[in-house]
């Protein structure tokens, strides 16, 4: 036991040491967008929302023309980092050429937050593996923190899907507190609402379960709910833009194509790109292999009736089949894939473990070095050269595109091998209420 702690506190102090060497010289551009957020929330406080959309974002001291399409808990977070840190974002135009400049203290300090969340999400993922086996739970520990892709999202780039995430963990963990546990999903989702296909599988589960599922059904929206009872109260009125915002944006063709972690987003886009195809009806049709997915997922739990690894599969489908997915969503995909691994042994477990480390190659094809340069006025540029070295630098779309493909095809593999043989059952169940011959 002494030694499995040991190694624990290893794999956590390698992974802070590494985040918090890369945090203080790097930013993505959404640090910028956070800073703007952060300023209108504390100016127009409970009205927020009745500004989140990216009307007149110049005057509102944006640097770029994207809305706030979140749940409140980030907006009151970025608002209470702004206020004790400050900090500043300076923007202007040279040369034809458009800067933005980050302070680092506004980015290292919001991004502590991300790191402090990711660290959570580690020691969750150990807490829950753990009572499997106590080697696994190490490995899965190590295979998500010391990740590529978790560091870059958290760390290097600097987004909050691993906030959200720690909530959703956290309700897991806590499942034997049903009213709790589903307040934390819903909470989950007032972070960011990417974690839906998780939180409707939760819904599947507590009507399965029949006694109480009113009641569970009920803390999972009150937890969704709570975080904008302020706003609720104070601002009633900016609440009528929320619903367009959290639509986000239409399907649409996904640019850069680098950064689109769908095969089928990405393929399609590259054809109407290289060869003038009109394919954007394959995209505007993504929900429908996402609904017969996720019924294949919801007849395995009628039957597995896991929980942990029904969630997992839940959010792999969304990944394998949104239209638009982006890189920080592969933080939570690798989780999710390392909980399945260790709570499905099959076939489907280890593709997911394999498939967890393919998704943290796609820092290592990029040209990384950029976010340690590009929005920082005073690069280390010791540093800049430093990650040069350690990635491949891939400029050109085709071998984005291969991974992206690659990806998708390995979450279909990990879904159907999870899914199918249940069907099986469910026409065995069928038979014996008569409603098939057998």
């Amino acid at each position: 036991m002494k030694r499995s702690r040991y190694l624990l506190l290893l794999i956590i102090l390698s992974g802070l040491s590494l985040r918090l060497a890369l945090a203080p010289y790097s930013a993505g551009s959404d640090l910028a967008q956070f800073y703007g957020f952060a300023g209108t929330m504390l100016e127009k406080k409970a009205c927020f929302y009745a500004y989140a959309d990216a009307a007149g974002f110049w005057t509102k001291g944006w640097p770029y023309p994207w809305p706030y399409v979140y749940g409140p808990v980030m907006a009151y977070l970025l608002a209470a980092v702004r206020y004790l840190v400050g900090g500043s974002v300076n923007v202007f135009w040279r040369d034809g050429t458009y800067y933005v400049y980050i302070d680092p203290a506004w980015a290292f300090s919001v991004k502590l937050v991300f790191i402090l969340a990711d660290t959570a999400v580690a020691l969750l993922l150990y807490l829950l593996i753990r009572e499997r086996s106590q080697k696994l739970a190490l490995l899965g520990t190590a295979l998500y923190y010391l990740n590529p892709i978790t560091i870059h999202v958290s760390a290097v780039y600097g987004m909050f899907d691993g906030l959200a995430l720690a909530f959703f963990l956290l309700g897991l963990y806590l499942t034997r507190r049903g009213r709790l546990s589903y307040a934390l999903y819903g909470f989950s989702l007032a972070v960011k609402h990417t974690l839906v296909f998780p939180a409707i599988l939760t819904l599947w589960d507590a009507l399965l379960k029949g006694k109480k599922a009113v009641l569970r059904t009920a803390f999972l929206i009150l937890g969704g709910v709570l975080p904008f009872i302020p706003l609720l109260a104070l601002c009633p009125s900016s609440l009528k833009a929320l619903p367009d915002l959290l639509r986000g944006m239409g399907v649409s063709y996904t640019l850069p194509v680098s950064y689109s972690m769908n095969g089928v987003s990405s393929l399609m886009t590259y054809l109407h790109m290289s060869e003038g195809r009109d394919t954007l009806f394959v995209l505007q049709h993504w929900y429908v292999p996402a609904v017969v997915l996720l019924s294949l997922v919801f007849i395995r739990h009628a039957f597995k009736g896991n929980l942990v690894a029904s969630t997992a599969l839940a959010y792999s489908v969304f990944v394998a089949t949104y239209w638009r997915v982006n890189p920080q969503y592969l933080a939570p995909l690798v989780a999710f894939l390392i909980l399945l691994a260790a709570f499905d042994r099959g076939i489907a477990g280890i593709v997911s473990l394999f498939t967890a480390v393919y998704a943290g190659i796609w820092p290592i094809m990029q040209p990384s070095a950029f976010w340690f340069h590009v929005h920082l006025e005073n690069p280390n540029w010791t540093l800049v050269h430093f990650v040069d070295s350690l990635t491949f630098r891939i400029f050109s779309d085709e071998p984005y595109v291969a991974y992206s493909i690659g990806l998708t095809l390995l979450l279909y593999a990990v879904i159907l091998s999870a899914t199918l043989p249940y069907l099986k059952n469910l026409k065995a169940w069928l038979s014996e209420k008569g409603w098939v011959r057998t």
